[in-house]
């Protein structure tokens, strides 16, 4: 494979203040959320979880889903009402499409939408980890192995932990079809393959901070318990940095009072999400079928991704342009 590196990865970095604080923010919380399944006993092999664990995930979740509903700010410039309007309509339609076809066809849609999200959380923390650092992009075959690696350990390894199998079959049995004993094993194996040679490439570099980050998400992933491990990723690593991102491009600084006003467009999102948690545990009877009521949140939950995924993946077209 070629690489192309306007400067090797480890070089001297622009990073603010702010930035580094993000930055700083995920390894923090992913070590937290080791720490926290190790002492609980609730890590990857175990199918339980502790309160505690519980608690740090719905916070973890509350930070990340705002970034998923501000999607207009990675539009560039100032939007006609038309074109709004056509964007929400084509954002809706697809997000539907995209639901329908994950509960019709459970086991294909879900290797799609998996494969999705590594390669959207992947390309995102590069980027937003390259412009965070004030560091130019990452080109060429590298790129790719390289987001592959950093979406695939903190999505990959806890979904196919024994803990997160289990759940997944029990809430939708047709998945057993996929999460099959080979299969989970060459996935984890092939996901240590690729983050042992981007571990080597990053060192090679000379990018140790790089080579941290990760070191950290693949251990989060490996140990602590499933639900934590993705929530704390999803919270306090990728939304964070990608919200510091837009927070950067719509006014012009990364601050406490620019990220919280880029948040603050996802509270609706934010609020439903709240509403519906207390009414499932307040209204739902757990003996009941509680199973084909969580896959059908994850199927919502799922089918709203995608065309988040691609407002993302063309808003990282477009920075990556503009810095390069």
């Amino acid at each position: 494979m070629t690489t192309v590196l306007e400067a090797p990865p480890g070089r001297a970095s622009a990073a603010s203040t702010p930035a580094l604080v993000v930055l700083n923010l995920g390894i923090v919380a992913a070590g937290f959320a080791v720490v926290v399944s190790i002492l609980s006993g609730a890590t990857a092999e175990s199918t339980s979880i502790s309160p505690t664990a519980i608690a740090v995930a719905l916070v973890a979740l509350i930070v990340g889903i705002p970034h998923g509903a501000v999607d207009n700010l990675t539009l560039p410039g100032p939007i006609a009402r038309m074109r709004r309007l056509q964007l929400t309509a084509v954002y809706v339609a697809v997000a539907v499409a995209a639901a329908l076809a994950i509960y019709a066809w459970p086991g294909p849609a879900f290797v799609g939408v998996i494969a999705m999200t590594v390669w959207h959380f992947g390309t995102g923390d590069v980027e937003a980890t390259r412009e965070l650092r004030g560091l130019p992009p990452v080109r060429g075959g590298w790129r790719i192995g390289y987001a592959l690696a950093l979406g695939s350990a903190p999505v990959l390894l806890p979904l196919t932990s024994p803990a997160a199998v289990s759940t997944l079959v029990a809430i939708e049995p047709r998945l057993a079809m996929v999460m099959t004993e080979p299969v989970i094993a060459l996935t984890r194996l092939g996901v240590l393959l690729l983050v042992i040679g981007t571990l080597l490439w990053l060192i090679h570099y000379g990018d140790v901070r790089g080579a941290i980050e990760l070191m950290a998400l693949a251990v989060l992933g490996y140990v602590a318990s499933p639900l934590l491990a993705f929530a704390v990723y999803f919270g306090f690593w990728h939304a964070l940095r990608h919200t510091a991102r837009l927070a950067d491009v719509t006014y012009g600084r990364i601050d406490a009072t620019s990220v919280l006003k880029v948040m603050r467009g996802g509270v609706p999102a934010l609020v439903g999400f709240v509403v519906v948690v207390v009414a499932l545990a307040t209204f739902i009877d757990p003996s009941h079928a509680v199973g084909p009521m969580l896959w059908i949140g994850l199927v919502i939950v799922w089918g709203l991704t995608v065309p988040h995924m691609l407002f993302v993946a063309r808003f990282d077209a477009r920075m990556r342009t503009s810095r390069g």
